[in-house]
């Protein structure tokens, strides 16, 4: 079937946004320049600032992509969870997989450069908060009403969110699963699972 303009339109600019998306995780911001964007969609200069006009355009529209795929991505796999004894290790494995996957590494970038850019600033704060809103309430459908949950669900992202940058730097698998282990049972523990005596891990053979 022939495609309409608005169509072929639309879907050019998703491969401009894709490119940048690659980019951003290949690259960092300081190299997700216009010109590499286009030599990764394949598109001609006017496309781009047609849909674009400027790099402040092309980026802001780039959180909201990151920001849709991401959603896409980590609610699909919570709607999967188990809702029983399993479902809060289940989410923080999704959790974890979420924040240490190749959109995470886009939004952080995104991130970093906000800190000194109002405008990109002001346009990811309003999409990070949908997110994370989301993320609550799929929480909330998954752990219970228990009043605690999101108290321990913000600091499962915080947690999270800390280990994958220090990931950056020590790259260290062992370390990276003690700790999520170890807030496995924090979170039990505070959410009145566990006994508080489990949350040091005894050595084998004690």
């Amino acid at each position: 079937m022939t495609r309409t303009q608005a169509q072929r339109s639309e879907a050019t600019r998703a491969r401009i946004l894709d490119a940048t998306l690659q980019t951003l995780v290949e690259r960092g911001y300081a190299e997700t320049t216009t010109a590499e964007v286009l030599a990764r969609a394949g598109a001609p200069r006017g496309t781009l600032l047609h849909h674009f006009p400027t790099k402040i355009d092309l980026l802001a529209a780039s959180v909201r992509h990151v920001t849709r795929r991401r959603l896409d991505a980590i609610v699909a796999e919570l709607d999967t969870l188990p809702g029983d004894a399993d479902g809060l290790d289940a989410f923080i494995d999704s959790v974890w997989r979420h924040f240490s996957g190749p959109l995470f590494w886009a939004a952080l970038e995104l991130w970093n450069a906000a800190r000194t850019d109002a405008a990109l600033r002001a346009a990811l704060m309003p999409v990070e908060k949908e997110i994370f809103g989301v993320l609550h309430e799929r929480a909330r459908a998954l752990l219970g009403p228990d009043p605690r949950v999101p108290t321990v669900v913000q600091l499962t992202f915080e947690m999270m969110t800390g280990l994958a940058m220090t990931g950056i730097i020590s790259g260290d698998p062992g370390f990276r699963d003690l700790s999520i282990r170890r807030w496995k049972r924090a979170a039990a523990i505070l959410l009145g699972r566990r006994d508080p005596d489990t949350l040091v891990e005894r050595a084998k053979g004690t």
